[in-house]
């Protein structure tokens, strides 16, 4: 389980995401207190992603079905990016500089989505090469 590369990729990615709780950006943004739906929805989807990432991790003897789940946990990551991106938008703060420059909080908030959707498409890619090996070998048998 821990020699396949794609459970690195499933891990750091869960970590990527949960790395919003060490940025207080989302949480006490002009979003958070002015849109209701802002802090909740994202908790929700956060927790959610990232913990059925970490939960594909175990589905290691059926590829299949993992590979489906990260196809899942692709598309929370996204929804996630949606959320975030549009929560900020939506109160003009959606932007990497600050009073005195660019703001590198700020931007590696911006950014941990799309490092987390990365990280994840490196696992599904790992996931159907050895989905195709595994064919591979059958066919030799």
């Amino acid at each position: 389980m821990i020699q396949r590369i794609q459970t690195v990729y499933l891990f750091l990615g869960a970590l990527a995401l949960m790395a919003f709780g060490v940025f207080d950006l989302p949480w006490n943004s002009a979003a958070a207190s002015t849109h209701v739906w802002f802090v909740p929805s994202l908790i929700g989807l956060l927790v959610l992603t990232s913990g059925t990432a970490l939960w594909s991790i175990f589905l290691y003897e059926d590829r299949e079905r993992q590979r489906t789940v990260v196809v899942g946990v692709q598309l929370g990551t996204v929804l996630v990016a949606g959320v975030l991106y549009g929560g900020l938008y939506l109160t003009s703060e959606l932007t990497f500089t600050g009073p005195q420059g660019v703001d590198w909080g700020r931007a590696s908030v911006l950014a941990l989505p799309i490092l987390a959707y990365g990280l994840f498409f490196l696992a599904r890619r790992g996931i159907n090469h050895d989905i195709e090996l595994v064919k591979s070998m059958d066919r030799l048998r």
